[in-house]
């Protein structure tokens, strides 16, 4: 699953653990999102987006044609 939260996370300055906290997600599930090696739940995607300030469809754009 392609997804652009490391990129996004790296342009906050936020470490994984920092958003970890921020988000009430695990560290290590925060590192398998990055790596494609983890499903994001819809609570999951709306907390990070919320927290890295983006768009879903933007922090996530190869599930567009999925909706």
């Amino acid at each position: 699953m392609v997804n652009r939260v490391r990129e996004f996370r790296n342009k906050k300055g936020l470490t994984q653990l920092e958003l970890a906290e921020i988000t009430e997600i695990y560290q290590n599930d925060i590192s398998q999102i990055e790596t494609g090696g983890r499903k994001v739940f819809p609570g999951w995607r709306k907390r990070l987006s919320e927290a890295l300030e983006v768009e879903e469809e933007v922090l996530f754009p190869e599930d567009e044609g999925e909706k």
